[in-house]
């Protein structure tokens, strides 16, 4: 069996500028004019945790977040339920899935955020198929090469991170380009 489940966070470009509560409305925008090709229900606010998830836009399949940890704000996708078919589909599909939900978050006026392709990282969001450890991150780096050249712009190094409680945790870096030229990459 497949990973399925993948975890893709794209980091803000000035995070000093970004105003977490103003985030609120526009996720239930998203909700009320559905603009998001899935199924979308709440928004949940965690701001009040220190470098926590910061607000969730719940969904059926899959969450996304203004996700505050480490001190760097960034748009995290989280899928939840399995994705119909293989793994470079389904890492593809939720790159594509942050990159349109970040590229949807640059356009909305009221926010003024700006996102960076320079640092992107990956996670597998499933620990009996791969632990964080380097023989998960040798079967696997060829996958995420592949679909991150492809969508950031070019060669991307990758670097594991975290300890072995952690789900694997890939950082690439060195994409180029805009959101949407990301977007447009991937067709």
């Amino acid at each position: 069996m497949s990973v399925q489940k993948f975890q893709v966070k794209i980091y803000v470009e000035s995070p000093k500028d970004l105003d977490v509560e103003t985030l609120i409305p526009v996720f239930h925008g998203f909700i009320r004019d559905a603009k998001l090709d899935e199924f979308v229900l709440d928004v949940v606010d965690y701001g009040h945790v220190h470098e926590g998830p910061g607000v969730v836009l719940i969904g059926h399949g899959s969450d996304y977040y203004l996700d505050l940890a480490d001190a760097r704000p960034g748009l995290l996708y989280s899928r939840k339920r399995g994705f119909e078919g293989d793994a470079e589909g389904a890492l593809e599909d939720a790159v594509t899935r942050a990159l349109t939900a970040a590229s949807l978050l640059e356009g909305d006026p009221t926010l003024g955020v700006k996102f960076g392709l320079g640092d992107v990282v990956v996670r597998i969001n499933d620990r009996l198929a791969a632990t964080n450890d380097d023989a998960s991150l040798a079967k696997y780096e060829s996958l995420f090469s592949k679909v991150l050249a492809k969508a950031l712009g070019g060669p991307v190094s990758l670097t594991r991170e975290g300890d072995a409680r952690e789900l694997l945790t890939v950082r690439a870096r060195g994409g180029s380009g805009s959101v949407d030229d990301a977007l447009a990459r991937l067709g």
